[in-house]
This record gives C-alpha cells, sequence and structure tokens, in this order.
C-alpha cells in the first residue's frame, strides 16, 4: 500500500538546484553565482534549468544585461531563501552536535594582517596541542561572508555591518608611510610644497595610501599613483625598486633597512584590528575558545 503511494514532488526536489537559484538571485549573474558556489558556469546553468523543469515554471526571464526573475521567480525568491537560511541552521546545528573534537578551524585573514594571527593564537596553540584544532589560514583581500560559512572566523581592520556576527575588537595595527632612501633623496621628503612631485604605490581595494593622505589634508591627484595593487609584497618590492611611496605597518618597515619616513616628522596611521566570527562559534567550545582567547 505504502509503495503506490504518490510523493508530492517538493520532497524529492533536489536542494542543490534551490542554493544555486539563491546564490544566482543574490549574486545577479550565472557567472557571480557559480563563482559563489565554487561550481563552473555550465553547472549553473544546468541547475537553473533543472529545477525550472523540476517545478514546471520559468523563473527567469533571459535579457541582454543576463538573467532577472520574473514574477514567479519574484514570489519563490522569499521562500528560497527560507530554506537557504534553513539548510544552513540545520549544518550549524549539525556541526555543534559533533562528538568528535573540531579538526580544522578557518580563519580569513587580510595580507596586511597575516602576520598578526599566528601571535594572536599562540596562547590557544599551546595549550592541549592535541585537542587543537588545525588552522586553515586563508589570506585573500577579498571580504568572506561568515554567515553563508565562507570560513569561520576572520582578522580585518574594519568592524562588519552585519550584526548577527560576534566581533572582538583586538587593538590598532600601526601604519606608516616609507619609501626607499635613494628616492628619498632625489624627490626629498613629502610636504604640501612638493606633494605634486611624488610617485605613490596604494592598494586596488584598500587604498591606505590615500586614506591616509585623506587624514593629513593632502590630496593625491590620480595620476600621481604609479601602481596599484592588492599585494602587500608586490608593493614592498615597487617600493624597493624606487618607484614611490606606499603605506605599511610599521613592524614591516623596521625590517627594511633602506627605507625612510616619507614625513618629516613621524606620523603613526592606525588602523583598527578585529577578530570577527560567525554566531555558531558560540556552539562550538573549541572554536569559541579561540576566538575568546
Amino acid at each position: 500500500m505504502a509503495d503506490t503511494m504518490m510523493v508530492h514532488p517538493g520532497y524529492e526536489l533536489d536542494w542543490n538546484l534551490v542554493r544555486t537559484f539563491v546564490a544566482v538571485d543574490r549574486a545577479g549573474s550565472l557567472a557571480a553565482g557559480a563563482r559563489s558556489l565554487g561550481i563552473t558556469h555550465p553547472t549553473a546553468a544546468r541547475h537553473i534549468q533543472q529545477l525550472e523543469s523540476a517545478l514546471g515554471v520559468s523563473l527567469f526571464s533571459r535579457t541582454s544585461q543576463g538573467l532577472v526573475l520574473n514574477d514567479v521567480g519574484l514570489r519563490l525568491r522569499t521562500v528560497a531563501a527560507e530554506m537557504h537560511h534553513s539548510a544552513l541552521a540545520f549544518q550549524a546545528a549539525t556541526d555543534a552536535m559533533r562528538a568528535t573534537p573540531l579538526e580544522r578551524v578557518r580563519i580569513s585573514v587580510a595580507e596586511i594582517l597575516a602576520n598578526l594571527l599566528p601571535e594572536i593564537l599562540l596562547s590557544e596553540l599551546s595549550e592541549g596541542a592535541q585537542s587543537t584544532p588545525t588552522v586553515d589560514m586563508i589570506v585573500s583581500n577579498d571580504t568572506v561572508n561568515l554567515l553563508e560559512r565562507d570560513a569561520d572566523m576572520a582578522l580585518q581592520h574594519s568592524r562588519p555591518e552585519q550584526q548577527e556576527l560576534l566581533c572582538r575588537r583586538l587593538g590598532r595595527l600601526e601604519m606608516g608611510v616609507f619609501a626607499h632612501h635613494q628616492y628619498v633623496r632625489e624627490f626629498g621628503l613629502l610636504d604640501l610644497e612638493n606633494l605634486n612631485q611624488h610617485r605613490f604605490i596604494d592598494g586596488v581595494s584598500r587604498d591606505y595610501l590615500m586614506r591616509g593622505a585623506e587624514r593629513r589634508g593632502l590630496s593625491i591627484a590620480p595620476e600621481q599613483i604609479v601602481l596599484r595593487s592588492d599585494s602587500i609584497s608586490c608593493q614592498a618590492a615597487a617600493v624597493r625598486s624606487g618607484w614611490g611611496v606606499a603605506a605599511f605597518p610599521l613592524w614591516m618597515a623596521r625590517n627594511e633597512p633602506d627605507w625612510v619616513s616619507v614625513f618629516a616628522e613621524d606620523e603613526v596611521l592606525d588602523l583598527d584590528v578585529w577578530l570577527v566570527a560567525r554566531p555558531e562559534v558560540r556552539d562550538s567550545v573549541q572554536l569559541s575558545g579561540v576566538f575568546q582567547r
């Protein structure tokens, strides 16, 4: 009798298809949605086609600008998002109830802060090495989405906007503005009179130098930026080669004997340092221990 009972199609719906629908909707395109999930563009397109086929409806309008949710897709958006959050909550609850010790903790860190992480975690790792999880340090200048479980924690220099996240302000990272001594010999120290004669090096997404200049009331013209790179090692190599002026942590500059501060007086440009964690960290004794250190 049970074998002949009809099963509602919703019970057989593949969750991965809904997850892709949510990702494509949030990202605004198939390509961006696929990247956020770590799958290929053809796979994302196939998921959308399979979902539409399973539901018997079209969810997107194909336009010259890409995929746009149609009326049906807009109606299903909220339900799909709720399924997505429920799936994440289910996974988080499962993680919390696991009896086996946590093996890994994933911490995202901006390159400029990467050297601080081992020192921050030293006290936690020195206690009971057998039960301490392995730390996967993900060095990236991109902002990770902790609520989407891209990582367990993040070490960053700005407080996140999402109020659900756990935040600890660890202190400040002292920054300065430096150049090679031969560059300073040619162009002089930086001041208002010779500002337009200097060349500058800054980041693409993290413009520490421009922010520091604005705090001093200095205006740098776009054409004075001779190199933009989010790689701090690339910026350092450019400064060693005499390309121009860049902002670095003081601990890094102290290891460069040929660098000098370009300001007549030493000024420190501080960056806040925050340790941020997803809310489920509270449910894990080990993750909570790492976060509270």
